[in-house]
Order: structure tokens, then sequence, then C-alpha cells
């Protein structure tokens, strides 16, 4: 009896240190550092790595939820915003929706303003925007179409826009664009408190059936890419109160003697196709665009992985040169990093690459993967 109360105490005394141990350890929050225009968000899975592409390092980690679309950085707030949904018992039970914020400098979350409307969850940097440094619309489908918008200076949740038909949010000025399933482009425009004042639509310049465009697009600095499946591009800009549409041109032309930037005469190369879950990219300040390509079949491969990367020079919209995938990888998503001189970044099957967009010379592989990749600036 002696014996076992001997061991009893002893487990006791045992257990008290070890937790007045722990109870001595403080958790610290460490600074990832200033974040650069190098610097990207890449999507994979419930997480967001932040990685330097300059450096090739992964610099911290956001924990997202499953239905987390793509982050919205706020530079001048010195945050990062996503959504989430989250069910209490992880896949079923009650279902919450909020707005989470992070801090940049730390990767840590500081914030969530609750959602009153189901946020469509689907991975697409188009699901979520943030307009005019103020405002943060998200787009619903409930199974109506709608935009939430969220005011992050005082952190309440506005209301709700309805945009029947009518996908993404694009920001531009006070208010944004969205592709729509009559061939249009709309755009909404708020006011101060983030309400909606009016909206216009552009002439419609596809067909939904025919030839749809993708409901990914790309900043152009004066407005919006849009590039059909069939690869024709688009340029959706603001003109006073309406929304103008470029004259589309094709990234598969008939051949007529021109020639690319290498004086290479241009021939059309009709078994390829763009696809890919981030298939295209553009840089205003370098001229360049760039797609990803496979080859054989129809429309409905518009996200298959491609083979090849195509550059594009969008001063003569001639085909720079064609960047080949070594042995079975392929490439689903492509980006731009910002700036004159930007680098070119792959999310390929066996991880990230970066490349001299100029050249399309390889500089380094970083092992990370996911669907998406975001710029921060």
């Amino acid at each position: 009896m002696l014996q076992r109360k001997l061991l009893v105490l002893g487990l006791m005394l045992s257990c008290g240190a070890a937790n007045a141990q722990w109870d001595r350890i403080v958790g610290s929050v460490t600074s990832i550092g200033e974040p650069t225009e190098r610097w990207v968000s890449i999507r994979g899975g419930n997480t967001a790595y932040l990685v330097d592409v300059e450096e090739g390092e992964v610099k911290g980690t956001l924990p997202l939820s499953r239905f987390s679309p793509a982050v919205r950085p706020h530079m001048t707030q010195g945050k990062i915003y996503t959504y989430g949904s989250y069910y209490k018992r992880d896949v079923y039970g009650d279902l919450e929706n909020v707005l989470i914020s992070f801090d940049i400098e730390t990767a840590s979350p500081v914030g969530e303003i609750p959602l009153p409307v189901l946020p469509a969850g689907i991975g697409h940097s188009g699901m979520i925007a943030l307009i005019d440094e103020r405002f943060v619309g998200i787009w619903n489908i409930t199974p109506a179409m709608s935009v939430t918008i969220v005011d992050v200076i005082n952190n309440v949740a506005v209301g709700e826009i309805a945009t029947p038909g009518c996908a993404a949010v694009y920001p531009l000025g006070r208010g944004f664009m969205m592709p729509c399933g009559d061939g249009t482009i709309q755009y909404i425009t708020l006011s101060d408190t983030g309400t909606e004042v009016s909206r216009a639509r552009s002439p419609a310049f596809f067909d939904v059936m025919a030839d749809p465009v993708f409901d990914y697009a790309v900043p152009t600095g004066a407005g919006w890419m849009f590039v059909s499946l069939e690869g024709l591009v688009y340029e959706a800009t603001l003109n006073g109160g309406g929304v103008e549409i470029s004259e589309g041109w094709t990234l598969n032309p008939e051949t007529n003697g021109t020639k690319d930037v290498n004086g290479v005469e241009f021939a059309r190369d009709d078994s390829w196709r763009i696809g890919g879950r981030q298939a295209f990219t553009y840089s205003a300040e370098a001229g360049l665009m760039m797609t990803v390509m496979h080859e054989g079949g129809g429309q409905e491969t518009f996200e298959k992985p491609g083979k090849e990367v195509w550059a594009f020079n969008m001063t003569t919209k001639n085909r720079g040169y064609r960047l080949k995938m070594e042995g079975d990888q392929t490439v689903s998503a492509v980006q731009l990093t910002p700036g004159n001189d930007p680098l070119l970044l792959l999310m390929t099957s066996t991880g990230l690459q970066v490349h001299d967009a100029s050249t399309g010379r390889k500089i380094r592989d970083i092992n990370v993967s996911g669907n998406l990749i975001q710029n921060l600036f």
C-alpha cells in the first residue's frame, strides 16, 4: 500500500513539474520579412504559400478553408484577405462564412468579418477582388449569382448586389467588371459606402455556345484582358459611362507571310489550343503575354495542362518563342511578376519553375506546388 501511495505521489510531482515546464514556454510570432514585387502566393489545398521567387524560398504559409478560392493582398493596409467557409463538424453541421484578414508581416490571422451570403467555393482568382483600396468584392452562387461587398475600412459587410448571369469580380476604379452569359461585359459602379450606383454593359462580342471566353481574366492597366476558348484575345475598358471591347486578335492567325520578333515567318498551328487552370498572363510594363498551350482536343479541353508555353510580343501580336516542357512534364498555370523585367512563373506537374520572361531561359525550380499563382503587388 505504501509503495502504491509513493508511486502516485511521484506521478503527481512528475506531472506538476512537466506542467510547470510547459507553462514557462511562451509562443512567439516571427516576421517573415517585407514582401517585394517578386513575392507570390501559391494556393495549394488548404494552404497559401508565400514564396519569394527571386530567392527561391517559401517565406510563410496562410491557413485557408477548403472553399477559399484565392487571396487578395491589400498592401497599403499590410494585410491579405481571403474568405473561408467552415462546417462545425469539418464536413457537416452548421456553416460559417467569414472574410479573413492576415497580417502580411507575420502571416498570422488578425481578423474576421461574418459574411451573410454563401460565397462560391471555386479555386479561382476572380472570385474575390479588392476594389478601390476600400472594398472587397466576393462572388456568390446560391444558386443565384450575386456579389457581396465588404467595407474593409469599417470592417462590415455592406450588402449584396444581384448579378444574374454574370460571374467573377474584376476591379476597375470604383467598381468592377464581370463577363456575362449573353456575350457582354458588365460594369457596376459603387458609391462611397459600397452600394450600387449604376451598371453598364458592353456590346455582345462572343457567343457563349460557339466560342465563350474564359471567366478567368488578367489586368491590362487600363482594363481587363479576356481570351476565348478558340484563342481570340480582347481587352475590356471603360469609356465615359460605357464598356468598350477592343477588336479581337487571334493567338493562331492564318499564314500571311508575316514574321515574328525573331524574323521567322509565322505559321499557323491548327492543332494547338490554349488551356490550363491559369491559362494566360500579361505584363503591360514589359509588353508580354504568355499562354499555356496543349495539342489536340476541342473546347472541352480548356482546363487541360499544356506541353508548351507561348510568348507573344504585344506590340506586334506576334509569337516570340515557344517554351517546351521537358519529358513528361506539363504546365497548368502561368504568371508574370510585375515590372519592366518580369520573371515567368510556371506551375508544372513537378513544381514551380522560374524562367527569364524575355528569353524563356530556366532560372530555378522551387519545391512548392498548387493550382493558382498570384502576385502580391
